[in-house]
């Protein structure tokens, strides 16, 4: 499980390695699909065709189509100018992902995106699919690292017997 980021170049060779290796019978893409990649768009025209393909919102899906921002803020700017860079690098790029996915149509496909995906495997295993954590996009999420006294707090109230995080690798860091 990784996050694409509109590299069309790395989806195609996974795509074909899956096929090199005999096809799958479904996806599941657990978020950041578009933003910061150069292909945003080529991106979601391959993962639309995908036979049997099952999708949940990334933070990073969340701030193309909520127009929402990662961080720093303009209030981080203005108590630490060193911040200025990065905060324009992440308007400039968020905005052009944006542009991108607006102006080809596909908008309203990306904000429908949920955060969660459910399934109940033949022999009743619950299974749930999300990008950071339950309910979540952002922020705590469930990983190899977590501490164990996260997990409870992270995982309360989730009812599902397995669960499948993305990587939520962001390089839009709390400053």
């Amino acid at each position: 499980m990784i996050d694409i980021h509109g590299n069309s170049v790395a989806l195609d060779d996974v795509l074909e390695d899956f096929e090199d290796q005999g096809g799958v019978d479904g996806y599941w893409i657990l978020g950041d699909l578009v933003a910061l990649g150069p292909d945003p768009v080529g991106v979601l025209t391959r993962l639309a065709a995908l036979s049997g393909a099952h999708f949940v919102r990334g933070n990073t899906d969340r701030y193309v189509s909520a127009r929402d921002r990662p961080p720093p803020s303009r209030a981080n700017v203005e108590a630490n100018i060193s911040f200025l860079p990065r905060l324009v690098e992440v308007a400039e790029t968020f905005t052009w992902t944006q542009a991108a996915i607006t102006a080809t149509g596909w908008m309203d496909w990306l904000k429908r995106l949920p955060l969660e995906f459910r399934t109940t495997l033949p022999d009743g295993t619950r299974v749930l699919g999300v990008h950071a954590s339950p309910g979540r996009d952002d922020g705590e999420r469930v990983s190899p690292v977590a501490s164990d006294e996260a997990l409870p707090h992270l995982l309360a109230g989730c009812d599902a017997e397995t669960i499948f995080a993305g990587t939520h690798t962001s390089p839009c860091s709390e400053p």
